[in-house]
């Protein structure tokens, strides 16, 4: 993969149930359900928009912008770089992890990839806040 590719998005939502009509009517796609870290997400199916993605509860983001995940070869690189052209650091580099049915905290392959991965939030030069994702 190369830097400029979306790998993710996530739109915030107040009420899943009435998102999950809107984009599911919308756009003519599968939603399914997903619930990770006490947060319901709305997937959509990758197989038909080619890039992964999510609704996600967050009633406080509702109105502030989606989330974009940049795909980065090595994310440590990535946010030297951003620091060194004037963006900010939100979120360290971390291991994106899941709970499992017992609210045991595991590591599992990600639904971005399928693959184990990393993310960080950062701000860019502008102060739009983005993520970048990485494998390393």
């Amino acid at each position: 993969m190369k830097h400029a590719n979306i790998v993710w998005f996530e739109i915030p939502v107040k009420s899943l149930d009435r998102a999950i009509t809107f984009y599911s009517q919308l756009l003519g796609i599968n939603i399914t359900r997903h619930k990770l870290y006490q947060t319901e997400y709305g997937i959509f199916n990758k197989d038909k928009t080619r890039i992964g993605g999510s609704l996600k509860v967050q009633p406080d983001m509702v109105g502030k912008g989606v989330s974009l995940f940049f795909f980065v070869n090595v994310l440590s690189d990535a946010i030297d770089i951003a620091l060194a052209c004037g963006g900010k650091v939100v979120l360290e580099k971390a291991l994106l992890k899941q709970v499992d049915a017992h609210g045991k905290t595991v590591l599992a392959h990600n639904m971005i990839d399928n693959q184990v991965g990393y993310y960080a939030e950062i701000l860019d030069s502008e102060g739009n806040q983005i993520s970048l994702y990485s494998h390393y």
